[in-house]
């Protein structure tokens, strides 16, 4: 065909191919016999459709590397060499991309074909492993070698996939000058301090990024924040960085390390226990894989809700006065002797970390081990605003029956879900639970579906929120609530402020409540003293009368701000000369 048929500036064009270096006619021919075959000449092939079919005009240039790398060209509507060769040879341009990639990433220090063909066994031989891994092997979530993680460096940064880039291609071209992070990869050989990671992830340390400026803030650290997450624990640490927050005239952040917090569940918790938060509202999720730093002010208050988080605080260069460790347990009961028991007992053991611990009874349990934790520590008593004595919807109706309410747990063995199954099993072989009386609700994570004797089906309620729980609490006549620990927990003070019978187990330090409420009776955790405690509690639990007037006479908080009061004082006068007079002092 003639180049008569061509346009002016294609003729232009065309001579310019066939005056490059870049264009190789015998290349061309050889790699693409269907040209050779038709006689047509290479140049004029590639320039009219060789080009966008992607086809490459010799090996020094790739086509379809060029317009990879260079979107705009495509966009453009250029033929990519001549484009290379009128332009973009004169702005720095590759003519082959992704050969310079090859070799960046091959002399880089990040490359490892040993490693990479251990993941990816299924490759032949004779194919190239790191343009694999370029080509596919990063978008398929495998890395180049233990100093790399593609896949966290693109949760880190979003942004990198808009570019179409290789995640190790975009670190080294850009990355590493911008500060990104990098996290390492996969071990191919498990490293002791990688194991021991991934054995404790939760005590990973995070991040610190030092702000002037900022704050007062309080943080609330925690696990999670989320609907079924806020009973007890969680609910407790919100409520008291809530108060603390609004004395300190500070913004109250909510910090997560295994799920993204969920700032919507924070209004129906104030709401239901009579708290308001009169600042502004953070969030962030703190990952433990360290990808996400924490802006740390000179005025930040960090609470801690468990050892773990404490221990990761503490490890995250965070001084031990910006820390404040809420304790609710004695939390090696958690553990068996071991590595983990051992590990919380050295966190416990911390010298001067500020501490506030949940009930004046584990503070004088804990302080027979860690006697600092007398001068260091302050407590404080729990209120129960949900025993206020109204009566919301009943959420599973019992019919005429006496409701009886057991604290179901298998998952937490200090619930000792197995000797109360065993106990309540007698109690109703003998009668003393009689069924035709009694309706039974089993409530607690992970119950199995199971009959109790004399063909009883307990309904199995999991999953409640807050509401449908305190709605639940407070239809109730008689619970049975185990808790290994020194310290009532707080399902039976929910339940007693509610005006229910409860039984609890003794324990030392855990002798006798009814100074909190003589509707909570106690008995020692063998079956037969179990039994004979749900005797009595079976004969409270129908004497309305008697119940009403244990509980109008109790000893049990109803108003957080006031079960507080003194705990929030004793911390504004400690913070107060680290945090100087900005606080807002608002009461």
């Amino acid at each position: 065909m003639s180049d008569r048929n061509l346009s002016p500036s294609e003729r232009e064009d065309l001579e310019l191919l066939r005056g490059s270096q870049l264009f190789d006619e015998e290349y061309y021919r050889a790699t693409y016999p269907d040209v050779a075959a038709s006689k047509v000449d290479p140049a004029r092939h590639y320039l009219t459709r060789g080009a966008s079919e992607g086809r490459a005009p010799s090996a020094a240039f790739s086509t379809a590397a060029y317009l990879d790398r260079y979107p705009d060209v495509l966009r453009s509507g250029f033929n990519a060499l001549v484009h290379y060769i009128r332009v973009g040879a004169s702005e720095g341009r590759s003519p082959n991309p992704f050969a310079d990639d090859v070799a960046m990433v091959a002399a880089s220090g990040f490359w490892d074909e040993e490693y990479y063909r251990h993941f990816r066994p299924d490759l032949p031989e004779d194919l190239s492993a790191l343009e694999h891994y370029l080509h596919h092997g990063a978008s398929e979530g495998f890395d180049p070698g233990e100093g790399f993680s593609s896949s966290t460096y693109l949760r880190m940064y979003p942004d990198v996939l808009n570019t179409g880039l290789n995640p190790l291609v975009h670190y080294l071209r850009y990355g590493r000058t911008e500060g990104r992070h990098i996290v390492e990869g996969r071990p191919l050989r498990g490293r002791f301090q990688t194991l021991y990671t991934a054995r404790w992830p939760d005590l990973t340390p995070f991040p610190i990024v030092r702000v002037r400026g900022l704050g007062p803030r309080v943080t609330v650290l925690t696990d999670s924040v989320a609907a079924s997450s806020l009973f007890g624990g969680v609910g407790t640490a919100l409520i008291l960085g809530v108060l603390l927050a609004n004395r300190l005239g500070a913004t109250l952040r909510l910090a997560t390390r295994h799920d993204p917090p969920d700032p919507s569940v924070l209004l129906p918790l104030q709401e239901a226990n009579g708290v308001g938060l009169l600042g502004d509202l953070e969030v962030i999720h703190l990952p433990t894989d360290g990808s996400v730093p924490l802006m740390v002010g000179e005025r930040d208050v960090v609470m801690t809700t468990s050892w773990w988080t404490t221990r990761s605080a503490l490890d995250s260069t965070l001084r031990k006065d910006e820390i404040l460790y809420l304790l609710q347990e004695d939390e090696r009961m958690f553990y068996a002797w071991g590595d983990e028991r051992l590990l919380c007992a050295e966190t416990l053991a911390e010298a001067d970390v500020p501490t506030v611990v949940n009930t004046r009874r584990l503070l004088d349990h804990l302080t027979t081990t860690y006697p600092d934790l007398a001068s260091q520590a302050l407590s404080f008593e729990p209120a129960f605003p949900g025993g206020k004595g109204s009566t919301p919807d009943d959420p599973e109706p019992g019919g005429s029956k006496r409701r009886f309410f057991f604290y179901s747990r298998p998952e937490n063995a200090r619930n000792l879900f197995w000797r109360g199954g065993q106990a309540l099993s007698q109690a109703i072989e003998e009668n003393i639970l009689d069924p035709d009386i009694w309706s039974f609700y089993f409530v607690g994570r992970a119950t199995p579906d199971l009959t109790l004797p004399r063909d009883v089906r307990p309904q199995i309620l999991e999953g409640l929120d807050w509401r449908r729980y305190q709605s639940l609490v407070s239809t109730m006549d008689a619970a049975l609530v185990l808790m290994d620990t020194p310290h009532p927990s707080y399902p039976p003070l929910d339940l007693a402020a509610a005006g229910a019978a409860v039984l609890t187990n003794t324990h030392p330090g855990k002798e006798d409540l009814s100074g909190i409420s003589r509707n909570i009776l106690i008995a020692d955790p063998s079956v037969p003293t179990l039994v004979e405690g749900l005797s009595r509690v079976a004969q409270l639990g129908q004497d309305d009368d008697l119940r009403r007037a244990n509980r109008a006479e109790d000893h049990i908080g109803r108003d957080w701000p006031e079960a507080m009061g003194h705990t929030i004082d004793a911390l504004e006068r400690r913070l107060a000369p680290r945090l100087g007079s900005s606080g807002g002092h608002v009461h």
